[in-house]
């Protein structure tokens, strides 16, 4: 794990580069109650100002609110953004066709954003009922499919391959330190070679079936795919299941919301009376808007 010095850096260099976020409003510094931290290119910088740009960080960063180093680093970044900001205007490049284009579609990104989140929240939580009747209607949806645990040693060889299996059978060594010691396979040889739980379709077929027609703590012959030679041991297994309606319902009730939200951007899209004017621009989205016109 990175330490505080090497990723808070990159993680402010992220934020200047940030297209879409703004220096403070000077129009709302007689407003602002917070203590001033910073004048500079005519602005005032207040705690507030570093409290926004923290509130749009990751939520794992949030700790960093009561951390002084970072909020010096955060108040460096609204800076140098408002000076170069201010820099583009007085060059002109507020006034560039280009510019102004991309400006434009970075407001209208916020803007459509905004909306969206104001438009859920007035939609409120389906009911118990629309909730019932997707689940039963979409059981497919919801349905966990077979799922196993392994772990595996990858080698170059065959020869090795037997031999490493020859050390597990005299237990001569661990499965987890034998990985350690031998897999080729970086992802995983320091967890011991643990591939954590799968389903189908994940792995290369002789890997598969050869890994799901292992009984629980079964180590396999190995096993040859076009990666080299494995020697893998099933940990556990997992029958396919249907998710209950308690454990989908979070995930049900988020996609109810998504319909209810993409209805009302179309009734709203509706009402706009849209018409394409070139036949070649016509599309099936096209004319359904003007049919429901």
């Amino acid at each position: 794990m990175l330490n505080k010095i090497t990723w808070l850096p990159l993680t402010l260099t992220a934020l200047l580069l940030a297209s879409c976020q703004q220096e403070p409003d000077t129009s709302e510094t007689s407003l602002n109650s917070t203590p001033v931290v910073a004048q500079a290119a005519g602005l005032v910088f207040h705690e507030s100002d570093i409290d926004r740009e923290l509130r749009t960080m990751p939520g794992s960063l949030q700790h960093l609110s009561s951390d002084p180093v970072a909020r010096g680093q955060i108040l460096n970044v609204l800076i140098r953004r408002a000076v170069l900001s201010q820099q583009a205007e007085e060059v002109g490049l507020d006034s560039d066709p280009l510019t102004l284009s991309r400006i434009n579609r970075a407001r209208n990104t916020i803007l459509i954003e905004a909306l969206e989140n104001w438009q859920a929240s007035q939609m409120g939580i389906p009911k118990e009922q629309e909730i019932n009747s997707y689940y039963s209607k979409h059981l497919d949806d919801f349905t966990i499919p077979e799922q196993i645990h392994a772990r595996h040693i990858l080698v170059g060889s065959e020869k090795l391959a037997w031999e490493v299996l020859k050390k597990l059978s005299r237990n001569q060594a661990t499965f987890e330190a034998l990985a350690a010691t031998y897999s080729l396979d970086d992802s995983n040889k320091s967890r011991g070679g643990d591939l954590n739980w799968f389903p189908r379709g994940i792995m290369v077929k002789a890997f598969e079936k050869t890994a799901f027609a292992l009984k629980k703590n079964g180590i396999s012959k190995p096993v040859k795919t076009q990666f080299g030679w494995h020697i893998i041991e099933l940990i556990g297994k997992r029958p396919a299941h249907i998710k209950s309606l308690d454990e989908s319902r979070d995930e049900i009730i988020s996609i109810l919301q998504q319909r209810m939200l993409n209805e009302w951007v179309s009734t709203l899209v509706n009402k706009a009376n849209v018409t394409i004017l070139k036949a070649e621009y016509q599309s099936p989205e096209a004319e359904t808007l003007k049919s429901n016109n």
